[in-house]
């Protein structure tokens, strides 16, 4: 046993495990903050069917919806895990109660606490009574799927689904040991699919794999204190009113079922009737308080859309690069529209296109050249190129980051160094809208990026993905973000960034906008 790392333990029903607590397993024992030093096994697992005959109509609706909906890879697909544990003691605990209120044996738990446990991390062992246990220094540690701070049980999902919430949470939580009776680790918050519960599963549980390996690295290197401090952000009062959600009975559940249907309905007869396309909107007020009703509208012909503007004033003239994507050609590539004072605008020109899909074309100078650095998630690269003729040619400059999922990469040269924000999924299979990560190198060009320890900065769909550059008003940083809880862009938030260095960063909203004042936008 390694005297540095934490001792932890796992509670398991079988080592048959869904494959995101493989993932989640993997990811810990890859890391180098904890090590296993004994796993629990259910000695009598719950073999009953956990839906009787007042939930058949909600038990058929979820098989089906999973068979149709799951995406791969399928994050409830069993995986062995028993060769992880191999080399470390294994018990067999027995669960004692009734009425889905369980205890261990006596005898068990004094076995579990010869082995001076630091952290003993729950899969499995449904109904468990883990708040008065003493088995571990920090705790039960355990997922919630679902908002902790306004539901308790509840089938993973599927209420978010049905009520069309606009988001859907998910935490990690510790309970008993020194964060008693129990304490939110972390907590971050995922865009409902409103079509399919098994689909927003499939979209969320992957994200959540990281979840524990990130805090057990963060108690080890912060130590109990920090660390407290450091998660008591997530431990603010709940809201007034926490309800049990539970699977429903079969009148709700057909009722609720009805409503996934008919928002189906909805969805294919507005994709068949309308023609949904991005497009942009200028005014040249410079007061922040406009009214976007007198914003003017340009639009892309029909079969193209036009996203992602970011704006360069040169000489009189404004050049707004964009990625312009082509519906016949299912890609985008990056284009330039130049627009005089008066409002004047000409068709976009192509100025940078590749074999798979660009967009976000971040511009942005440097010793009076312009760089730019589009996003190419596609490619699994961060590029930058450089500007040889403003505004239409570009040639290739170098990859800043490689083997990596990003999206909406956006730099900034601020207190002497070079900071990149990105969007990224840790797992693949999860979308990359949730969470920012932040690096920062001393040169642009050393290929040189520190990760900042507090990675990921942001944690959450509301705010996490970039809206174009930051910028310096009034002596203060404003960052801003994307709202993607209703939907890919759906808002756009100004964020002060109150705290940026090597160790820290914090940032709080100062403004909000939303699709409010025309009924046609999303």
């Amino acid at each position: 046993m390694n005297p540095h790392k934490l001792k932890l333990g796992i509670l398991l029903d079988s080592f048959d495990v869904p494959a995101w607590v493989e993932d989640a397993i993997q990811r810990v024992i890859n890391g180098n903050a904890g090590e296993f030093v004994l796993a629990i096994l259910n000695g009598a697992p719950d073999k009953s069917n956990k839906y009787d005959g007042s939930t058949i109509v909600y038990s058929i609706f979820n098989q089906i919806d999973e068979r149709l909906s799951t995406k791969e890879p399928n994050p409830f697909a069993k995986i062995n895990v028993a060769g992880l544990f191999s080399n470390i003691p294994v018990i067999k605990a027995i669960q004692t109660g009734k009425n889905g209120d369980w205890l261990l044996n006596e005898s068990d738990i004094q076995e579990i606490k010869k082995y001076q446990l630091d952290i003993l991390i729950k899969f499995g062992f449904e109904g468990l009574q883990i708040e008065t246990l003493n088995l571990a220094k920090y705790g039960v540690w355990f997922y919630h799927h679902g908002d902790d701070r306004v539901m308790r049980a509840g089938p993973p999902g599927f209420w978010e689904v049905v009520e069309n919430w606009p988001e859907t949470s998910s935490a990690l939580l510790a309970a008993g040991g020194k964060f008693s009776p129990n304490r939110v680790l972390f907590r971050s918050h995922f865009v409902t699919y409103p079509l399919s519960p098994a689909r927003q599963r499939s979209y969320y549980f992957w994200a959540t794999t990281t979840f524990l390996s990130r805090q057990i690295n963060l108690l080890q290197q912060l130590g109990e204190a920090e660390y407290c401090r450091e998660t008591d952000k997530f431990n603010a009062a709940p809201l007034p009113e926490v309800k049990r959600y539970e699977a429903p009975s079969n009148f709700p559940a057909a009722k609720a079922i009805v409503k996934i249907i008919v928002r189906l309905i909805r969805e294919f007869l507005q994709r068949i009737l309308y023609m949904k396309q991005w497009f942009l909107l200028f005014s040249f007020n410079k007061d922040e308080a406009v009214n976007f009703h007198t914003f003017r509208k340009i639009a892309p012909p029909k079969g193209f859309f036009w996203a992602d503007p970011h704006a360069v004033q040169l000489r009189g003239k404004y050049y707004i690069f964009i990625e312009e994507f082509s519906q016949v050609k299912n890609k985008g590539y990056i284009s330039v529209i130049e627009l005089d004072e008066e409002g004047n605008w000409k068709a976009p020109v192509k100025i940078l296109e590749k074999d798979y899909h660009l967009s976000y074309p971040f511009i942005f100078k440097w010793n009076d050249k312009f760089y730019m650095v589009p996003e190419s998630r596609a490619n699994k690269t961060i590029d930058l190129y450089e500007c040889v003729d403003f505004p239409y040619q570009w040639n290739f400059k170098q990859c800043l980051m490689e083997n990596i999922s990003a999206v909406d990469s956006t730099l900034i040269h601020y207190s002497n160094k070079w900071w990149l924000f990105t969007a990224m999924a840790e797992n693949e299979a999860a979308a990359p809208n949730v969470e920012l990560f932040l690096f920062y190198a001393d040169d642009l060009f050393s290929g040189k990026w520190t990760a900042h320890p507090k990675n990921p900065i942001v944690s959450d769909v509301k705010s996490a993905r970039s809206a174009g550059s930051l910028f310096v008003k009034d002596g203060k940083l404003f960052r801003p973000s994307q709202d993607c809880s209703k939907g890919y862009g759906h808002g756009i938030d100004l964020n002060e960034v109150e705290v940026i260095n090597e160790a820290e960063y914090r940032e709080r909203n100062t403004l909000s906008i939303r699709p409010d004042w025309d009924k046609n936008i999303e």
